[in-house]
C-alpha cells in the first residue's frame, strides 16, 4: 500500500475514475458539484494496492481545505483512508498550514473525529448531502 502525491493534470485519470465511482454512481453527486475549479490548483493524493488500479484519492486545496476523499468500496477499512488523509495533513504541515479544515459528510464525522478533526455541529447542505465543517491544528 502507498500514497503518492501529485496534481491534477498528472493523475486527472485516476482521480475522476475513483471520485466518479464513489461521488457520482454510489452517492449520486452531480459532476459539477464534485469536480469545481480548485482541482487544477490542488495537491491530489492517489492511494494504490500492489497494482496500478487506484484504490482512493484525496486533496489538498491552496486554503487548507482537505477534500474529496474516497476509496473505492472493495477497499474500505484496510487503512486507505487513514493513509490518504494522514499524508494530505503530513503536506499541509510541510507548506506551512497551522491547521486544516474539511467539510465532513454527517455520516463519517465520527471517523474524522478519530483523526483530531473537531466541529461546531452546525450541520450545512453541501451537493446536496448534510454537511459539518471540522478543524484540525497540525
Amino acid at each position: 500500500m502507498k500514497v503518492l502525491t501529485s496534481d491534477w493534470n498528472s493523475s486527472k485519470a485516476q482521480l475522476m475514475f475513483v471520485r466518479k465511482q464513489v461521488f457520482g454512481i454510489e452517492q449520486g453527486i452531480a459532476a459539477e458539484d464534485d469536480f469545481d475549479h480548485q482541482d487544477a490548483s490542488a495537491v491530489h493524493f492517489v492511494s494504490f494496492g500492489t497494482t496500478a488500479v487506484p484504490t482512493g484519492v484525496c486533496r489538498l486545496t491552496e486554503q487548507g481545505q482537505i477534500g474529496r476523499l474516497s476509496v473505492l468500496p472493495n477497499y474500505r477499512s484496510q487503512g486507505y483512508g487513514k493513509m490518504l488523509l494522514r499524508k494530505a495533513i503530513e503536506v499541509a504541515r510541510e507548506m506551512g498550514f497551522k491547521e486544516v479544515f474539511l467539510h465532513a459528510q454527517v455520516e463519517v464525522q465520527v471517523y474524522y473525529e478519530h483523526f483530531g478533526f473537531k466541529t461546531d455541529g452546525k450541520i450545512f447542505f453541501e451537493a446536496g448531502k448534510p454537511h459539518v465543517n471540522m478543524i484540525r491544528e497540525i
